[in-house]
């Protein structure tokens, strides 16, 4: 599973060496080598290591793909507005390869210390790409980023190795298929510090409360291809860590222990999207309150298990869809109307930018959880199973209370960008839409309107698979 990585790598390599004209052409050809990888798998001419692999990899595959399409005409008129350097333009296109190496890296490896090292990748790139802007705002962005998240990264490797030490585990059985016996466990105190400290590591990863202050920064400030890898996938891959970690620990140590951690991190993430969403007037910054909000639904269904578990694993990809389709279309307001805020001229999107507006709708429509778009089934699986565990109830009903305070706060700000506020004497004109940042956005729309079900039903051997492996996972 490293050749997938290299080759990504490789290609992020080129882009500081080849003319200019040919940096496009590279994240093409990067496009296709996703699509064939999709394609071999679809064939059955190659796996991931197992259906949990799988699946991640398949959500990456399909969000980098759309992702790299967005980026090319994004990135052009940022260069026209911004004037940026030939420098900076080569180090976006190869950091940016490069992060979404390392993403693929957290699907398909399988050593819990090559995954630590895949996430530190993820992160530092990711943070280089958060200030590539240049603007004050954007470097104390990246620097808090920084700082906080490699904070979390010391703590989660540290809590790997003290927990599977613990385990009683050699380094070359530090991977996510090991068969534990809990007669194995050498010290089950220890495995449990462990534990919750490589939890609280990855959670600051992930941008779960109270760990997630660099998010609404580092997401309202960064290129929007770039905030919408990180929303929809580097924070998914970090609790996937987890969830993988927990698999292994919990033959040793009861799982209601891990179980409870993740629970009371969703909780709190709930409560801090519930408490800010609804004043914020950057449509950026909105959307990383909001995925707060999911990484804590997914962290929910993690520790509720069952068909929550399920739940959670379908959110990844709802989630990933809806909130890409989000940050690009913020991208595309911020080039239309040189800012995303609502309080400095971005509003009036469906009367001046009707497509962007159209999309706009449709995606909060979908990310507040609204049927019968794709974010609806994955939160009603998480729902509904833990609802089925009496032990769960209570803090399932918490969730579907602040889950209701973060849908009135979209729905009460949501107007602020889509129509303009009182009676306009002048009608303001019409802005050009460009069909080039749209084509990606209207692909993610389809995703998002039929892709709850949908891709369950289209992949539905690999489905199957996962369900059964998750129904059966002790976490």
């Amino acid at each position: 599973m490293i050749v997938p990585v290299a080759i990504l790598v490789g290609l992020a390599g080129t882009q500081f060496v080849v003319p200019r004209a040919l940096m496009a052409w590279i994240q093409r050809l990067v496009i296709a080598l996703f699509g064939l990888s999709l394609l071999g798998i679809w064939m059955n001419w190659w796996h991931p290591p197992g259906p949990t692999a799988t699946w991640f990899f398949d959500i990456v595959a399909v969000i980098a793909m759309l992702a790299l399409w967005f980026s090319e005409p994004y990135l052009f008129e940022e260069v026209r507005q911004h004037d940026w350097s030939l420098q900076r333009v080569r180090y976006y296109h190869g950091i940016l390869l490069i992060f979404i190496a390392s993403l693929v890296a957290v699907a398909l490896w399988t050593n819990f210390l090559f995954l630590w090292m895949a996430i530190e990748t993820a992160t530092l790139s990711s943070v280089y790409l958060v200030a590539v802007p240049n603007s004050k705002g954007a470097i104390e962005a990246s620097w808090r980023y920084l700082l906080i998240t490699e904070a979390g990264g010391l703590a989660a490797l540290v809590g790997t190795v003290i927990a599977l030490t613990g385990m009683g585990l050699s380094f070359a059985a530090w991977h996510a298929g090991v068969i534990t016996l809990a007669s194995r466990v050498v010290n089950p105190h220890w495995v449990l510090i462990g534990a919750f400290m490589a939890l609280v590591g990855y959670a600051t990863k992930a941008g779960l409360a109270p760990f997630h202050t660099w998010l609404p920064d580092a997401h309202s400030e960064a290129p929007a291809t770039v905030s919408a890898l990180l929303s929809g996938l580097k924070l998914a891959g970090a609790i996937l860590i987890v969830f993988r970690l927990f698999g292994v620990l919990s033959q040793g140590i009861p799982a209601t222990d891990l179980k409870a951690g993740l629970i009371g991190l969703g909780l709190l993430s709930l409560g801090v999207a519930a408490s800010f969403v609804a004043f914020q007037k950057d449509l950026k910054r909105m959307w990383a309150y909001s995925s707060i909000e999911h990484i804590g639904l997914i962290s929910l269904g993690m520790g509720f298990g069952g068909i929550a578990l399920v739940g959670a694993l379908l959110h990844v990809w709802t989630h990933a869809s809806s909130k890409t389709l989000l940050f690009q279309n913020a991208g595309s307001v911020r080039l239309m109307y040189r800012t995303s805020r609502s309080d400095l001229g971005a509003k009036g999107l469906l009367s001046r930018t009707p497509w962007t507006g159209s999309l706009l709708a449709l995606g909060t429509a979908a990310i507040i959880g609204l049927p019968p778009f794709a974010p609806f089934w994955s939160e009603w699986l998480i729902l509904v199973g833990g609802f089925l565990k009496v032990g769960n109830r209570v803090p399932d009903i918490i969730a579907m209370g602040l889950l209701i305070v973060i849908f009135s706060g979209v729905v009460v700000r949501m107007p602020g960008w889509l129509w303009m506020p009182g009676k306009a004497t002048t009608k303001l004109p019409r802005l050009k839409e460009s069909w080039a940042l749209l084509s990606p956005n209207l692909v993610l729309a389809v995703c998002v309107i039929g892709g709850g079900i949908g891709v369950p039903w289209l992949m539905h051997p690999l489905w199957h698979h996962l369900v059964v492996h998750l129904m059966r996972s002790r976490v």
